[in-house]
């Protein structure tokens, strides 16, 4: 008795997607609309989704539509020693509509397109596009001058700086970046450089200073730009230096906290102390402190670093790294924390925020270096 053998059954084909049936331009007028943010799930979707949220057309069509809007985009090393790597922020497919406090739907997304970057450079952001000036490239400082298009996802070569240079401060003017003091040695925690590097973002043109009355050998911790000066700070002084008036005086108000890897939003300074877990504002008008009331015990606490970015107009993003020690059962564990936070000012001067969501956004021993905020 012979068996029979049944053929299987053939699968009805997948439908085809409604959207991609749509003539290109209504396709690239949908996709216009669609918020930024969820772009890397689109070109999930297919080979000609990927093309497209990446092509000049859509953001031309987004720029006539009134669709800009800031995004992050973030510089991370491994341990600090290895070159950068760029993250974008970005959230999760199938997130909440609703945001929560939690704000799980948050994570930063690598950008596999974009070349490894030279380590403690100088990195500027203007308009859509980010500039990567000097810094550690395989252990030795380079003058190298990069500039990504954050809408392409692509690197190009620029105009190599007059002076190798790295851990610099570095300021947005005018359209033109100051690129001050830095290390042009290999020792990260010297900076004998007392130069000015001024880049002319429009005529695309270098030149080269020097103020023979900075402190020579001290690092420059760190720098904000404020009303068309640059705030700036070392281990011993800050300073406040004007490029129109070419003028450098100290600020000891500004210097009687330590610090460092500071945003600014309405012309005022923000820090986050991760020693007294409070976000600590600098007004300039005043030259007085403050801390920003209004989220105690909303944060993760025992964290190692802070780094902040304004972001969205009258909104900071806070990134924090939190590790867990090592238990018998369980090996150390780290990971990058983020809050957005909306600050505003109430009757009385005090400063006030608002923790709109805070979440793990990355898990392993990375640290971010820098965090630049770009129009796309």
């Amino acid at each position: 008795m012979s068996s029979q053998i049944r053929s299987p059954k053939k699968q009805p084909p997948e439908p085809p997607c409604l959207i991609s049936l749509l003539p290109e331009e209504i396709i690239v007028d949908i996709v216009a609309r669609v918020p930024r943010c969820y772009y890397p799930t689109l070109s999930q979707v297919s080979k000609r989704f990927r093309s497209l949220v990446s092509s000049p057309e859509l953001y031309t069509r987004r720029s006539s539509l009134g669709f800009i809007e800031q995004c992050l985009y973030v510089a991370i090393s491994k341990d600090q020693t290895s070159d950068i790597h760029w993250f974008t922020l970005c959230r999760k497919p199938n997130g909440g509509g609703e945001e929560t406090l939690s704000g799980g739907d948050h994570r930063l997304v690598h950008i596999p397109s974009l070349p490894p970057m030279p380590l403690h450079g100088s990195y500027v952001g203007l308009g859509p596009n980010i500039f990567v000036m000097g810094g550690f490239c395989d252990w030795k400082i380079t003058s190298s001058v990069s500039l990504i298009d954050c809408r392409t996802h692509t690197a190009q070569s620029l105009t190599d700086m007059p002076k190798a240079v790295a851990i610099s401060v570095t300021e947005l003017i005018d359209r033109k970046i100051y690129i001050i003091g830095g290390s042009d040695t290999l020792s990260p925690l010297k900076s004998p450089s007392r130069s000015i590097m001024v880049f002319d973002t429009d005529a695309e043109t270098w030149s080269l200073n020097s103020r023979p009355d900075w402190e020579q050998g001290k690092r420059w911790f760190s720098s904000v730009a404020i009303g068309g000066k640059i705030y700036m700070r070392t281990c011993y002084n800050s300073f406040v230096y004007d490029p129109n008036e070419d003028v450098c005086d100290k600020d000891v108000a500004l210097h009687s906290k330590e610090w460092s890897s500071a945003c600014v939003i309405d012309d005022v300074l923000y820090y986050y102390d991760v020693i007294k877990n409070c976000l600590r504002v600098y007004d300039p008008k005043q030259s007085s402190w403050g801390v920003v009331r209004g989220f105690e015990g909303v944060l993760p606490r025992g964290c190692k670093w802070s780094k902040t970015a304004s972001y969205n107009g009258g909104k900071l993003v806070l990134f924090l790294q939190k590790t867990e020690k090592a238990e018998i059962w369980r090996a150390e564990k780290t990971e990058i924390w983020c809050a957005e936070i909306a600050v505003e000012r109430r009757d009385g001067g005090e400063i006030w925020g608002k923790v709109e969501w805070c979440n793990v956004v990355l898990g392993g021993n990375f640290h971010v270096m820098e965090c630049v905020t770009v129009v796309l």
